[in-house]
Formats: C-alpha cells, structure tokens, sequence
C-alpha cells in the first residue's frame, strides 16, 4: 500500500469514527450540565429540521453549533451537555437538510439553501417559545462554516443585533477549493453501492462548494459581519491558509483569526477546552 493510499484508508476511518470523537477526547474537560436536552423538529415548507436544545427560558446569549460534512447533532452533544456553556447559552444543536433526522431523502449541495431554511425554522421556534436573545453566536465547523455566515445575514427580524460568527475549520477561499480523485470516484452509481448514504451527499456538497463560496464572497459585499476563524495549522482537509481569505477580499467585514498549533481538522473534540474557553468568553463581550 503507497502512502497516499494510506492516507486515504486513515482517513476513512477517522471520518467513521467522528461521532466518537466527542466521547474521547472532550469527555475529560467536560463537567455536564443538569437541564435537559430537547429534541425538536420542525416544519419548513416541504422540509423538517431536527436540533437538540437545553433549557432556553430567560437566557439572552443564542448559541448555533453546525455540523461539517458529512455530520449530525450529535458531533457537538459534549458542547450541548456542558454546565458552563449551559449557564450562559440557550444552543440549538441541527442536524442539517440532508442529515440526521431532517429531511434526508435526498442531499441538499448548497450552502445559502441550508442556511436559509436553519434560519426559518429558528425565527418560527423562537417566536413560538417567545424568546429574546441580546446576542447570538453562529458556529460552524468545516463545511458548516459557510453555513453559520449564511445564518448570520439573514434577515430575521427576532436575531439579536448583537450577532458573532465563529468559523471551525472552515472553507473560504473558493481558490483553495479542489475536487480530488476519490471525489469523482465516488460520484460514480456503482461505487455509491458501497457507500453510506450520508458520505454521497457529503461528496456531493463538495462539487458545488467552490461556486458557493465565490457567491458567499459576491454576497458578503459590504457586510459588516464580526467573524473568527479558529483553525488548526495542521489541517489536511481544509488548509489553514483559508483564515488569510476575508483579509485578502478586503471585505468589510470584521475579521479575526487564532491559529491552533499542532493541531488538525477535528477541532471541535481534539481542543475542546480551549474553544468552550472562546465560546464563553465571545458570549460575554
């Protein structure tokens, strides 16, 4: 076996093992809250979103966790469950429009329809449960980055003001987006036999990311989003050199970045101590 392929199977492997990663490693750092978790789903149109949710009355910091590709609410159960990040936060954790127990008969490749959808269903649950928020902080992890950016533009009058965007391990610079072999291969009816549902619509969202994201930048304009990218500088899925992009668009946005050292594209788990420390400290400002 070359290493290139070894690489591959490595990595197979350790997309297999993702919903693991948060009983692993953050399990340790976590000391879980006492509220309970929801598990809510609603209808959007011709769509149903699924999130898990703790206690939300009287909290006025929104917190949005949003799962990469493929991915579940489950990835972020530990941030959910955490006392800390309960005491100060109302978290809605989705599971995506092809994932999970939304809607899922079919994917969904496009970031500003996923995004969108999150949005109604959560302007519809927040009117329902009559909440007020003062601040929401949008997540996103990995291909869930650009999603959390849709969800921080739309135009939903019940958002606070008051709105933080945090990038995991995110895409966006289109110009870094490449399609690879096993991409191709995969798109491929008789390969697809052997694959998990789930891993065809992830590889399908990975042909239209490039063109999503150079309509995110076109969208973006003169927007005045405060975004941080945390990313870590040992990333072989999503390079680090994307934190450089909103810099480099000269985008009017405002823009920070925090580069973990030594450290891969499983973030959310493998520094789990020091993002909860981030998230808390966002939500206070």
């Amino acid at each position: 076996m070359t290493n290139h392929q070894k690489q591959k199977k490595d990595l197979r492997i350790v997309l297999f093992l993702l919903p693991f990663f948060a009983l692993i490693f953050c399990s340790n750092d976590s000391l879980e809250g006492e509220e309970p978790i929801q598990s809510v789903t609603l209808p959007w149109n011709q769509f149903k979103i699924h999130f898990l949710s703790n206690k939300c009355k009287d909290k006025k910091r929104l917190l949005v966790l949003v799962h990469g590709s493929p991915g579940s609410s489950s990835d972020f159960i530990t941030y959910l469950k955490n006392k800390e990040l309960q005491d100060q936060f109302c978290i809605f954790v989705p599971d995506r429009l092809g994932y999970g127990d939304s809607t899922n008969e079919k994917s969904f490749p496009n970031i500003f329809q996923q995004g969108n959808v999150l949005a109604k269903v959560f302007e519809t649950y927040i009117n329902k449960q009559s909440f007020s928020f003062e601040k929401a902080i949008f997540v996103g992890h990995s291909y869930g980055g650009p999603i959390a950016i849709v969800l921080s533009m739309a135009k939903v009058p019940i958002f606070p003001k008051n709105i933080q965007t945090i990038l995991l391990s995110s895409p966006s610079d289109p110009n870094l987006e490449k399609l690879h072999w096993y991409n191709h291969l995969a798109n491929i009816q008789i390969f697809q036999w052997f694959l998990p549902k789930s891993w065809i619509f992830s590889n399908e969202e990975m042909f239209t990311l490039k063109f999503d994201l150079e309509q995110l930048t076109t969208t973006l304009g003169n927007s005045s989003l405060n975004i941080l990218s945390i990313h870590g500088e040992n990333d072989q899925l999503v390079l680090v050199e994307n934190v450089q992009y909103f810099t480099k668009s000269k985008l009017n946005i405002k823009h920070r970045f925090q580069i973990l050292k030594g450290e891969n594209h499983f973030i959310p788990w493998t520094s789990f101590a020091e993002i909860k420390s981030i998230l808390i400290a966002e939500g206070s400002k």
